[in-house]
């Protein structure tokens, strides 16, 4: 997935919803946004979710 790709260096192994905000450059009125992207991550194999709010890069 070419967003992934573009940002996969920029996120530690571990990381946060909040983290990956931050990288994207999304503010806290779109964290709807931040979750549609990570759930379409992990949809594809990308990511897993480890917790509520932490996931990790596969």
């Amino acid at each position: 997935m070419g967003l992934f790709d573009n940002i996969k260096d920029k996120l530690t192994d571990q990381f946060s919803i909040f983290q990956f905000m931050s990288v994207l450059g999304i503010d806290a009125n779109d964290v709807r946004l931040a979750r549609n992207l990570l759930k379409q991550f992990y949809l594809e194999g990308y990511i897993k979710r480890i917790s509520k709010n932490m996931y990790q890069k596969n």
